[in-house]
């Protein structure tokens, strides 16, 4: 058909620009879900940092238990009735990570132990790790005064909690000169054990609650390389344990392109 007089003509090769902005527009659309998927974690990691900064301010052992001190309760509120954190709209997991954190940190620093005490969260569950030093003479499975006095308030935290317990020991590579333990499988299966009994018969944590693991020298946090390193890898670690966490759910990506 014959253009009208005045009718602008179309430019046929500009037609790539649709599918261009179509392709852009799906491209936008990715990214933002992708900075939608990571930003709820980012604010799940803010809520928590500042619970903690907050806890580390307010909570104190009581002879009853888990408590807030210094004006502070279970909701984060102060005397002044200002909201500071709600600690109650973090999950399970997070609350007892930072009622653990907070206790044991506050124990290690009023003691002289910062360097032996460390709590982590993985997957299974938390992680307190008590170093060898703290806990046992070298070579020996017997409790020093100090690691009972830990175990002592590690067995009121875990007394707050339903959770089941692990206690897993490690030791480094160096072979043990013991002649009851001829080998680390021994010696960490002993001191397992006797964390076990003293959680048990000392601290009234429910046996069936808990299980004794030695794991021998086979899971260094880091190479046997050096003294530092050994010294690191002979611990014994009491996992609080939970539930998996539900997987996040997987998104075809390749949906997003797909024209109707």
């Amino acid at each position: 058909m014959a253009r009208r007089r005045g009718e602008p003509e179309k430019d046929d090769s500009k037609r790539y620009l649709e599918t261009f902005s179509d392709l852009m527009s799906l491209l936008l659309v990715f990214f933002i879900l992708l900075f939608a998927f990571g930003q709820a974690d980012l604010e799940r990691f803010k809520l928590l940092s500042s619970s903690l900064r907050a806890a580390f301010n307010g909570v104190s052992v009581f002879a009853g238990g888990l408590g807030f001190a210094d004006g502070f309760d279970a909701t984060g509120m102060n005397d002044a009735g200002a909201n500071l954190v709600n600690l109650g709209s973090l999950p399970s997991r997070d609350q007892d990570y930072l009622k653990v954190q907070t206790i044991l940190s506050q124990f290690a620093a009023e003691n002289g132990l910062e360097g032996e005490i460390a709590i982590n969260v993985g997957r299974e569950g938390i992680y307190i790790s008590l170093s060898s030093a703290l806990l046992f003479p070298s070579g020996s499975p017997r409790l020093t005064e100090e690691g009972e006095r830990t175990l002592q308030v590690i067995s009121k935290l875990l007394n707050e909690l339903p959770n089941d317990i692990r206690v897993e020991a490690h030791t480094d590579n160096t072979p043990s000169d013991n002649p009851l333990y001829p080998t680390n499988w021994e010696l960490s299966a002993a001191r397992a054990v006797t964390v076990v009994r003293y959680l048990e018969e000392v601290g009234n944590v429910a046996g069936e609650r808990m299980a004794a693991v030695g794991m021998g020298e086979y899971h260094p946090l880091y190479p046997n390389d050096t003294p530092e390193h050994r010294r690191l890898n002979r611990r014994a670690d009491i996992l609080i344990l939970y539930p998996p966490e539900e997987e996040p759910p997987i998104i075809d990506l390749r949906a997003l392109f797909e024209q109707p």
